[in-house]
Protein backbone atom coordinates (compact mmCIF):
# COMPACT_ATOMS: atom_id res chain seq x y z
CA UNK A 1 0.00 0.00 0.00
CA UNK A 2 1.55 3.38 -0.87
CA UNK A 3 1.43 6.77 0.80
CA UNK A 4 -1.76 8.35 -0.48
CA UNK A 5 -4.03 4.89 0.63
CA UNK A 6 -2.10 4.82 3.78
CA UNK A 7 -2.68 8.32 4.79
CA UNK A 8 -6.14 8.74 3.17
CA UNK A 9 -8.38 5.21 2.14
CA UNK A 10 -10.11 3.63 5.45
CA UNK A 11 -8.23 0.29 4.87
CA UNK A 12 -4.86 1.93 5.15
CA UNK A 13 -6.39 3.73 7.93
CA UNK A 14 -7.91 0.26 9.81
CA UNK A 15 -4.65 -1.79 8.69
CA UNK A 16 -1.53 -1.64 11.11
CA UNK A 17 1.33 -0.94 10.24
CA UNK A 18 4.93 -2.43 11.24
CA UNK A 19 7.91 -0.77 10.21
CA UNK A 20 10.75 -1.47 7.83
CA UNK A 21 12.91 -4.77 8.61
CA UNK A 22 15.88 -2.28 8.72
CA UNK A 23 14.08 -0.90 12.25
CA UNK A 24 15.60 -4.66 13.72
CA UNK A 25 19.16 -2.54 13.19
CA UNK A 26 18.04 0.41 14.98
CA UNK A 27 16.54 -1.20 17.71
CA UNK A 28 19.49 -3.20 18.51
CA UNK A 29 21.22 0.42 18.33
CA UNK A 30 19.10 1.24 21.09
CA UNK A 31 19.52 -1.55 22.93
CA UNK A 32 23.47 -1.07 23.04
CA UNK A 33 23.19 2.78 23.80
CA UNK A 34 21.22 1.89 26.62
CA UNK A 35 23.08 -1.11 28.18
CA UNK A 36 26.41 1.32 27.80
CA UNK A 37 24.93 4.39 29.48
CA UNK A 38 22.39 2.33 32.22
CA UNK A 39 24.08 -1.10 32.92
CA UNK A 40 27.58 -1.26 32.22
CA UNK A 41 28.67 0.45 35.16
CA UNK A 42 27.27 -2.06 37.80
CA UNK A 43 28.55 -5.50 35.69
CA UNK A 44 32.42 -4.11 36.08
CA UNK A 45 33.12 -6.28 38.69
CA UNK A 46 31.60 -8.89 37.13
CA UNK A 47 33.72 -8.02 34.44
CA UNK A 48 37.19 -7.45 36.87
CA UNK A 49 36.70 -11.12 37.92
CA UNK A 50 36.46 -12.12 34.20
CA UNK A 51 39.14 -10.47 33.05
CA UNK A 52 41.63 -12.01 36.18
CA UNK A 53 39.55 -15.66 35.88
CA UNK A 54 43.31 -16.84 34.31
CA UNK A 55 43.68 -19.14 31.22
CA UNK A 56 40.14 -19.58 30.34
CA UNK A 57 39.33 -16.15 30.87
CA UNK A 58 38.81 -15.77 26.97
CA UNK A 59 36.57 -18.94 26.91
CA UNK A 60 34.54 -17.13 29.09
CA UNK A 61 34.76 -13.85 27.33
CA UNK A 62 33.58 -15.36 24.29
CA UNK A 63 30.87 -17.36 25.43
CA UNK A 64 29.74 -13.21 26.72
CA UNK A 65 30.12 -12.27 23.81
CA UNK A 66 28.16 -14.56 21.89
CA UNK A 67 25.30 -14.81 24.16
CA UNK A 68 25.11 -10.92 24.38
CA UNK A 69 24.89 -10.85 20.83
CA UNK A 70 22.11 -13.56 20.81
CA UNK A 71 20.17 -11.85 23.02
CA UNK A 72 20.73 -8.52 21.36
CA UNK A 73 19.88 -10.18 18.25
CA UNK A 74 16.46 -11.75 19.92
CA UNK A 75 15.03 -9.00 21.55
CA UNK A 76 15.74 -6.03 18.27
CA UNK A 77 13.55 -8.86 16.09
CA UNK A 78 10.71 -9.04 18.87
CA UNK A 79 10.42 -5.38 19.23
CA UNK A 80 10.16 -5.32 15.89
CA UNK A 81 7.50 -7.74 15.51
CA UNK A 82 5.43 -6.45 18.49
CA UNK A 83 5.62 -2.58 17.13
CA UNK A 84 2.57 -1.71 15.48
CA UNK A 85 1.50 1.95 13.81
CA UNK A 86 -1.69 2.68 12.36
CA UNK A 87 -3.20 6.56 11.17
CA UNK A 88 -6.88 7.06 11.62
CA UNK A 89 -8.47 9.87 10.59
CA UNK A 90 -6.26 12.68 12.80
CA UNK A 91 -5.11 9.83 15.22
CA UNK A 92 -1.92 8.44 15.56
CA UNK A 93 -2.23 4.40 17.07
CA UNK A 94 0.67 2.97 18.48
CA UNK A 95 1.14 -0.72 19.97
CA UNK A 96 4.76 -1.24 21.10
CA UNK A 97 6.01 -3.52 24.26
CA UNK A 98 7.30 -7.15 24.09
CA UNK A 99 6.61 -7.85 27.71
CA UNK A 100 4.63 -5.13 28.62
CA UNK A 101 2.31 -4.21 25.75
CA UNK A 102 1.38 -0.38 25.25
CA UNK A 103 -0.68 1.46 23.26
CA UNK A 104 -0.32 5.13 22.74
CA UNK A 105 -3.41 7.04 21.10
CA UNK A 106 -2.04 10.83 20.02
CA UNK A 107 -4.56 13.46 18.27
CA UNK A 108 -2.77 15.70 15.51
CA UNK A 109 -4.14 18.63 17.58
CA UNK A 110 -1.86 17.62 20.45
CA UNK A 111 1.18 17.49 18.11
CA UNK A 112 3.57 20.53 18.75
CA UNK A 113 6.26 19.43 16.63
CA UNK A 114 7.53 16.83 13.80
CA UNK A 115 11.71 15.60 13.83
CA UNK A 116 13.23 14.05 10.81
CA UNK A 117 16.91 11.80 11.66
CA UNK A 118 18.54 9.81 8.93
CA UNK A 119 21.09 7.23 11.11
CA UNK A 120 23.75 6.00 8.65
CA UNK A 121 22.25 2.38 8.23
CA UNK A 122 19.49 3.90 7.16
CA UNK A 123 20.37 6.07 4.32
CA UNK A 124 20.55 2.94 1.93
CA UNK A 125 16.92 2.27 2.23
CA UNK A 126 15.85 5.74 2.61
CA UNK A 127 14.44 5.24 5.85
CA UNK A 128 14.42 7.81 8.68
CA UNK A 129 13.13 8.01 12.09
CA UNK A 130 9.89 10.13 12.41
CA UNK A 131 9.84 12.01 15.98
CA UNK A 132 6.63 13.68 17.60
CA UNK A 133 6.36 15.41 20.11
CA UNK A 134 3.09 16.40 22.06
CA UNK A 135 1.77 19.13 23.79
CA UNK A 136 3.11 19.20 27.84
CA UNK A 137 5.79 16.51 26.75
CA UNK A 138 9.44 16.72 27.37
CA UNK A 139 10.26 14.81 25.23
CA UNK A 140 9.40 13.19 21.90
CA UNK A 141 6.06 10.70 22.55
CA UNK A 142 6.41 9.17 19.20
CA UNK A 143 9.20 7.50 17.58
CA UNK A 144 8.86 5.43 14.33
CA UNK A 145 11.97 4.36 13.85
CA UNK A 146 12.33 2.95 9.91
CA UNK A 147 9.34 4.49 8.08
CA UNK A 148 9.98 5.39 3.68
CA UNK A 149 10.74 9.16 3.38
CA UNK A 150 7.87 9.56 1.53
CA UNK A 151 5.23 8.51 3.96
CA UNK A 152 7.12 11.05 7.18
CA UNK A 153 6.45 13.71 4.58
CA UNK A 154 3.27 12.96 4.15
CA UNK A 155 2.89 12.54 7.84
CA UNK A 156 4.72 16.06 8.56
CA UNK A 157 2.32 17.57 6.11
CA UNK A 158 -0.82 15.89 7.38
CA UNK A 159 0.28 17.51 10.63
CA UNK A 160 0.74 21.08 9.69
CA UNK A 161 -2.36 20.63 7.35
CA UNK A 162 -4.06 19.94 10.68
CA UNK A 163 -2.79 22.87 12.56
CA UNK A 164 -3.32 25.28 10.03
CA UNK A 165 -6.87 24.34 9.21
CA UNK A 166 -7.57 24.82 12.56
CA UNK A 167 -5.78 28.40 12.85
CA UNK A 168 -6.59 29.62 9.16
CA UNK A 169 -9.35 27.52 7.46
CA UNK A 170 -9.23 25.17 4.24
CA UNK A 171 -7.41 27.72 2.58
CA UNK A 172 -4.51 28.18 4.96
CA UNK A 173 -4.26 23.87 5.14
CA UNK A 174 -3.71 23.52 1.43
CA UNK A 175 -0.82 26.39 1.40
CA UNK A 176 0.86 24.17 4.32
CA UNK A 177 0.21 20.93 2.76
CA UNK A 178 1.87 22.21 -0.57
CA UNK A 179 4.61 24.29 1.23
CA UNK A 180 5.87 22.16 4.08
CA UNK A 181 6.24 18.91 1.58
CA UNK A 182 9.31 19.79 -0.06
CA UNK A 183 10.45 23.06 0.85
CA UNK A 184 8.83 25.40 -0.92
CA UNK A 185 9.98 28.39 -2.77
CA UNK A 186 9.47 31.28 -0.51
CA UNK A 187 11.37 29.18 1.87
CA UNK A 188 14.82 31.46 1.94
CA UNK A 189 17.94 30.14 3.20
CA UNK A 190 18.89 32.05 6.15
CA UNK A 191 22.62 30.10 6.61
CA UNK A 192 24.81 27.23 5.33
CA UNK A 193 27.81 26.65 7.20
CA UNK A 194 31.02 25.43 5.92
CA UNK A 195 33.67 23.67 7.28
CA UNK A 196 35.69 26.08 8.47
CA UNK A 197 32.60 27.67 10.94
CA UNK A 198 32.34 24.36 11.78
CA UNK A 199 36.04 24.29 12.87
CA UNK A 200 35.80 27.77 14.81
CA UNK A 201 32.47 26.11 16.77
CA UNK A 202 34.52 23.39 17.82
CA UNK A 203 37.80 25.84 19.32
CA UNK A 204 35.01 28.17 20.48
CA UNK A 205 32.51 26.09 22.15
CA UNK A 206 33.17 26.63 25.89
CA UNK A 207 32.01 23.71 26.85
CA UNK A 208 35.20 21.66 25.60
CA UNK A 209 37.46 23.51 28.71
CA UNK A 210 35.41 21.71 30.87
CA UNK A 211 37.73 18.75 30.21
CA UNK A 212 40.47 20.59 31.10
CA UNK A 213 39.01 19.52 34.44
CA UNK A 214 40.90 16.52 33.68
CA UNK A 215 44.68 18.02 33.91
CA UNK A 216 44.27 18.27 37.43
CA UNK A 217 43.78 14.73 37.94
CA UNK A 218 47.23 14.15 35.47
CA UNK A 219 48.99 16.32 37.50
CA UNK A 220 47.82 14.99 40.14
CA UNK A 221 49.58 11.19 39.38
CA UNK A 222 52.74 13.28 38.17
CA UNK A 223 54.09 13.31 41.86
CA UNK A 224 54.29 9.51 41.87
CA UNK A 225 57.65 9.26 41.20
CA UNK A 226 59.00 8.26 38.31
CA UNK A 227 56.28 9.48 35.43
CA UNK A 228 55.36 5.90 33.62
CA UNK A 229 53.32 7.09 31.25
CA UNK A 230 56.16 8.90 29.28
CA UNK A 231 56.95 5.67 27.00
CA UNK A 232 58.46 7.04 24.42
CA UNK A 233 62.38 6.70 24.45
CA UNK A 234 63.39 10.50 23.38
CA UNK A 235 60.74 11.58 26.40
CA UNK A 236 61.96 9.61 28.69
CA UNK A 237 65.65 9.77 28.27
CA UNK A 238 65.49 13.74 28.66
CA UNK A 239 63.34 13.40 31.16
CA UNK A 240 65.68 11.48 33.05
CA UNK A 241 68.16 14.06 31.87
CA UNK A 242 66.10 16.97 33.65
CA UNK A 243 65.46 14.97 36.52
CA UNK A 244 69.50 14.92 37.42
CA UNK A 245 69.38 18.20 36.99
CA UNK A 246 66.78 19.38 38.95
CA UNK A 247 63.73 17.57 40.52
CA UNK A 248 61.70 20.69 40.01
CA UNK A 249 62.21 21.69 36.18
CA UNK A 250 61.64 18.22 34.95
CA UNK A 251 58.16 18.01 37.04
CA UNK A 252 57.41 21.62 35.38
CA UNK A 253 58.29 20.09 31.85
CA UNK A 254 56.01 16.95 32.33
CA UNK A 255 53.33 19.08 33.66
CA UNK A 256 53.41 21.66 31.04
CA UNK A 257 53.65 18.66 28.30
CA UNK A 258 50.56 16.55 29.65
CA UNK A 259 48.64 19.90 29.45
CA UNK A 260 49.73 20.51 25.71
CA UNK A 261 48.73 17.08 25.06
CA UNK A 262 45.46 16.90 26.97
CA UNK A 263 44.14 20.18 25.40
CA UNK A 264 45.59 19.15 22.21
CA UNK A 265 43.58 16.03 22.40
CA UNK A 266 40.21 18.10 24.03
CA UNK A 267 40.59 20.43 21.12
CA UNK A 268 40.74 17.44 17.99
CA UNK A 269 37.87 15.81 19.71
CA UNK A 270 35.63 19.09 19.94
CA UNK A 271 36.39 20.39 16.53
CA UNK A 272 35.76 16.51 14.80
CA UNK A 273 32.12 16.23 16.95
CA UNK A 274 31.50 19.83 15.90
CA UNK A 275 32.02 18.52 12.29
CA UNK A 276 30.35 15.25 13.10
CA UNK A 277 27.34 16.76 14.15
CA UNK A 278 26.71 20.10 12.61
CA UNK A 279 27.99 18.72 8.85
CA UNK A 280 26.26 20.27 5.69
CA UNK A 281 24.94 22.44 8.82
CA UNK A 282 21.59 24.53 6.92
CA UNK A 283 18.95 26.57 8.18
CA UNK A 284 16.14 28.15 6.39
CA UNK A 285 12.99 29.94 6.78
CA UNK A 286 9.47 29.95 5.59
CA UNK A 287 5.47 29.76 6.20
CA UNK A 288 6.53 31.09 10.11
CA UNK A 289 9.28 28.27 10.42
CA UNK A 290 12.35 27.28 10.97
CA UNK A 291 13.96 23.90 9.40
CA UNK A 292 17.05 22.82 9.81
CA UNK A 293 19.69 19.90 8.51
CA UNK A 294 22.90 19.08 9.85
CA UNK A 295 24.61 15.63 10.29
CA UNK A 296 27.59 13.71 8.96
CA UNK A 297 26.85 9.73 10.10
CA UNK A 298 23.15 10.79 10.94
CA UNK A 299 21.10 13.21 8.76
CA UNK A 300 19.35 15.49 10.74
CA UNK A 301 15.87 17.56 10.19
CA UNK A 302 13.73 19.80 12.27
CA UNK A 303 10.82 21.96 11.86
CA UNK A 304 10.42 24.67 14.73
CA UNK A 305 7.40 27.02 14.05
CA UNK A 306 7.91 30.55 15.52
CA UNK A 307 5.28 30.71 18.26
CA UNK A 308 7.51 27.54 19.84
CA UNK A 309 10.69 29.62 20.44
CA UNK A 310 10.70 30.86 24.16
CA UNK A 311 13.78 32.80 23.45
CA UNK A 312 16.54 34.00 21.86
CA UNK A 313 20.23 33.19 23.85
CA UNK A 314 23.51 34.14 22.29
CA UNK A 315 26.54 32.93 23.56
CA UNK A 316 29.90 34.85 23.39
CA UNK A 317 31.91 33.05 25.92
CA UNK A 318 35.91 33.79 25.80
CA UNK A 319 37.31 31.01 23.14
CA UNK A 320 34.06 32.74 21.23
CA UNK A 321 35.61 36.28 21.45
CA UNK A 322 39.24 35.84 19.91
CA UNK A 323 37.24 34.22 16.89
CA UNK A 324 34.29 36.86 16.62
CA UNK A 325 31.74 34.65 16.57
CA UNK A 326 28.57 34.11 18.70
CA UNK A 327 26.88 30.45 19.05
CA UNK A 328 22.88 31.33 18.90
CA UNK A 329 20.53 28.97 20.96
CA UNK A 330 16.62 29.27 19.94
CA UNK A 331 15.04 28.04 23.87
CA UNK A 332 11.60 26.32 22.70
CA UNK A 333 8.97 24.12 24.61
CA UNK A 334 10.02 19.74 24.62
CA UNK A 335 12.04 18.09 22.90
CA UNK A 336 14.00 16.56 26.03
CA UNK A 337 16.66 13.60 26.02
CA UNK A 338 15.15 10.21 25.66
CA UNK A 339 17.36 7.50 27.11
CA UNK A 340 18.96 5.07 24.67
CA UNK A 341 17.85 7.32 21.66
CA UNK A 342 20.83 7.51 19.25
CA UNK A 343 21.46 11.19 18.32
CA UNK A 344 19.82 12.70 21.19
CA UNK A 345 21.48 14.77 24.07
CA UNK A 346 22.25 17.70 22.48
CA UNK A 347 20.65 16.92 19.07
CA UNK A 348 17.73 18.27 19.89
CA UNK A 349 19.09 21.95 21.01
CA UNK A 350 18.53 23.82 18.38
CA UNK A 351 21.52 25.84 17.39
CA UNK A 352 22.89 28.26 15.38
CA UNK A 353 26.69 27.93 15.58
CA UNK A 354 29.52 30.75 14.78
CA UNK A 355 28.14 33.27 13.21
CA UNK A 356 28.93 36.91 12.62
CA UNK A 357 27.02 39.70 14.40
CA UNK A 358 25.79 40.75 10.94
CA UNK A 359 23.99 37.68 10.59
CA UNK A 360 22.85 37.90 14.43
CA UNK A 361 21.15 41.12 13.66
CA UNK A 362 19.06 40.04 10.65
CA UNK A 363 18.58 36.90 12.90
CA UNK A 364 17.19 38.57 15.62
CA UNK A 365 15.17 40.70 13.67
CA UNK A 366 13.26 37.70 12.34
CA UNK A 367 11.87 37.02 15.86
CA UNK A 368 11.87 40.17 16.97
CA UNK A 369 11.25 42.67 14.39
CA UNK A 370 9.87 45.29 16.52
CA UNK A 371 12.62 44.96 18.49
CA UNK A 372 16.16 46.48 18.30
CA UNK A 373 17.03 45.62 21.48
CA UNK A 374 21.07 45.97 20.15
CA UNK A 375 20.63 50.11 20.10
CA UNK A 376 19.45 49.70 24.29
CA UNK A 377 21.52 50.38 26.76
CA UNK A 378 21.83 48.04 29.44
CA UNK A 379 21.38 49.11 32.71
CA UNK A 380 24.10 47.77 35.53
CA UNK A 381 22.82 45.73 38.70
CA UNK A 382 23.85 47.27 42.22
CA UNK A 383 27.18 47.30 43.63
CA UNK A 384 25.81 45.56 46.91
CA UNK A 385 25.88 42.67 44.70
CA UNK A 386 30.18 42.56 45.57
CA UNK A 387 29.77 43.19 48.74
CA UNK A 388 27.36 40.62 49.09
CA UNK A 389 29.48 38.38 47.63
CA UNK A 390 32.85 38.88 49.19
CA UNK A 391 31.92 39.73 52.97
CA UNK A 392 28.79 37.47 53.75
CA UNK A 393 30.12 34.34 51.20
CA UNK A 394 33.94 34.38 50.27
CA UNK A 395 34.92 35.65 53.86
CA UNK A 396 32.86 33.49 56.30
CA UNK A 397 33.71 30.31 54.42
CA UNK A 398 37.52 31.13 54.67
CA UNK A 399 37.34 32.19 58.23
CA UNK A 400 36.11 28.01 58.79
CA UNK A 401 39.68 27.05 57.55
CA UNK A 402 41.82 30.19 59.34
CA UNK A 403 41.11 28.97 62.92
CA UNK A 404 42.15 25.06 62.49
CA UNK A 405 45.14 26.47 60.64
CA UNK A 406 46.27 28.82 62.65
CA UNK A 407 46.52 26.65 65.49
CA UNK A 408 48.22 24.00 63.64
CA UNK A 409 50.87 26.27 61.49
CA UNK A 410 51.02 29.93 63.08
CA UNK A 411 50.92 32.84 61.17
CA UNK A 412 50.79 30.97 57.40
CA UNK A 413 47.30 29.95 58.35
CA UNK A 414 45.82 32.77 57.84
CA UNK A 415 46.76 32.69 54.19
CA UNK A 416 42.83 31.74 53.58
CA UNK A 417 41.98 34.85 54.38
CA UNK A 418 43.55 36.11 51.86
CA UNK A 419 40.46 34.47 49.06
CA UNK A 420 38.41 37.38 50.10
CA UNK A 421 40.39 40.39 48.39
CA UNK A 422 41.80 38.27 45.85
CA UNK A 423 37.95 37.19 44.70
CA UNK A 424 36.72 40.91 45.12
CA UNK A 425 38.32 41.62 41.57
CA UNK A 426 36.43 38.48 39.84
CA UNK A 427 33.47 38.91 41.69
CA UNK A 428 33.13 43.12 40.17
CA UNK A 429 34.32 41.37 36.80
CA UNK A 430 31.04 39.57 37.16
CA UNK A 431 28.89 42.12 38.47
CA UNK A 432 29.87 44.42 35.33
CA UNK A 433 28.86 41.81 32.95
CA UNK A 434 25.27 41.73 34.61
CA UNK A 435 22.77 44.07 32.31
CA UNK A 436 19.20 44.28 31.31
CA UNK A 437 17.22 46.20 29.63
CA UNK A 438 13.03 46.49 28.24
CA UNK A 439 11.12 48.14 25.73
CA UNK A 440 8.12 47.65 27.64
CA UNK A 441 6.81 44.53 25.64
CA UNK A 442 10.22 42.32 25.10
CA UNK A 443 12.92 42.04 27.88
CA UNK A 444 17.35 41.23 27.26
CA UNK A 445 19.82 40.40 29.82
CA UNK A 446 22.75 39.69 29.62
CA UNK A 447 25.59 37.63 31.97
CA UNK A 448 29.14 36.04 32.30
CA UNK A 449 32.61 36.77 32.92
CA UNK A 450 34.86 37.33 30.48
CA UNK A 451 32.40 36.12 28.33
CA UNK A 452 28.63 36.84 28.11
CA UNK A 453 25.53 35.29 27.32
CA UNK A 454 22.66 37.33 26.59
CA UNK A 455 18.95 36.25 26.51
CA UNK A 456 16.12 38.52 24.50
CA UNK A 457 12.72 37.51 24.94
CA UNK A 458 9.02 38.66 24.81
CA UNK A 459 7.06 39.28 27.96
CA UNK A 460 4.09 37.68 26.51
CA UNK A 461 6.35 34.25 26.75
CA UNK A 462 6.61 34.58 30.31
CA UNK A 463 4.89 32.04 32.75
CA UNK A 464 5.32 33.19 35.88
CA UNK A 465 7.20 36.37 36.78
CA UNK A 466 8.12 37.22 40.80
CA UNK A 467 9.93 40.46 42.86
CA UNK A 468 11.64 38.82 45.62
CA UNK A 469 13.89 40.26 48.20
CA UNK A 470 16.10 39.45 51.41
CA UNK A 471 16.28 41.60 54.22
CA UNK A 472 19.46 43.33 52.99
CA UNK A 473 18.10 43.90 49.67
CA UNK A 474 14.90 45.35 51.40
CA UNK A 475 16.56 48.51 53.05
CA UNK A 476 18.86 49.18 50.31
CA UNK A 477 15.23 49.34 48.16
CA UNK A 478 16.68 46.94 45.95
CA UNK A 479 15.19 43.17 44.63
CA UNK A 480 15.90 40.11 42.43
CA UNK A 481 13.27 39.32 39.65
CA UNK A 482 12.73 35.89 38.46
CA UNK A 483 11.18 35.31 35.38
CA UNK A 484 10.04 31.82 34.42
CA UNK A 485 9.48 30.69 31.24
CA UNK A 486 8.74 26.97 29.60
CA UNK A 487 11.88 25.28 29.90
CA UNK A 488 14.07 28.17 31.66
CA UNK A 489 14.63 30.44 34.46
CA UNK A 490 16.14 33.91 34.36
CA UNK A 491 16.80 35.54 37.47
CA UNK A 492 18.50 39.71 37.51
CA UNK A 493 19.57 39.86 40.88
CA UNK A 494 20.32 43.56 42.88
CA UNK A 495 18.03 45.66 40.91
CA UNK A 496 15.79 48.81 42.25
CA UNK A 497 12.84 47.31 43.29
CA UNK A 498 11.22 50.83 41.10
CA UNK A 499 12.72 48.48 37.48
CA UNK A 500 12.00 45.11 39.09
CA UNK A 501 8.15 46.20 39.93
CA UNK A 502 7.82 48.03 36.61
CA UNK A 503 9.18 44.89 34.74
CA UNK A 504 6.80 42.60 36.70
CA UNK A 505 3.90 44.87 35.67
CA UNK A 506 4.84 44.91 32.30
CA UNK A 507 5.06 41.32 31.95
CA UNK A 508 1.90 40.52 33.45
CA UNK A 509 0.35 43.23 31.29
CA UNK A 510 1.57 41.86 27.96
CA UNK A 511 0.78 38.33 29.19
CA UNK A 512 -3.15 39.42 29.93
CA UNK A 513 -3.40 41.52 27.20
CA UNK A 514 -1.56 39.72 23.81
CA UNK A 515 -3.78 37.20 22.26
CA UNK A 516 -0.11 35.50 20.72
CA UNK A 517 0.20 31.84 21.34
CA UNK A 518 3.10 31.61 23.90
CA UNK A 519 3.95 28.13 22.25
Amino acid sequence: MNTAELLDTQEGADKWQRLAPAAIIHFAVQFVVVFVKQVIQGLLPIIAIVFTAGENRWLIISLIAIGSAALLLIAAVLSYLKFRFRLSGDTFLIQKGVFKRKRLSLGYNRIQNVSFAQPIYFRPFNLIVLGIESAGSSSKEVNLSGIPRALAEEIRATVFKSHAAAKSGTEAADTAMTGETALPAEEQTIISQPISELVRYGLSNSGIWVYAGLLGAAASQLQQAEIDFISFPFIENLFVELKAYSNFVAFIVTVFSAAIVIFTVVIFLSVTGSIIVNYKYHLTWGNRRFHRTRGLFERQEMSLPENKVQSLVINQGWPARLVDRFHLQLKQVGFGNIPGQPGQGNANKFLVPSVTEDFLQGFSNILYPDFQWSDLKLNPIDKSFTKKAVLWIILPISILPTIGLTIGVGFLGLLPLLAAPLSAPIIMRVRSQYGYATDGRHGVFRSGFIGHKLTVFSFYKVQTVAVMQTPGQRRRGLATLEIKMAGSTTEIPYMPLTDANRWRDSILYEIESSDKSWM
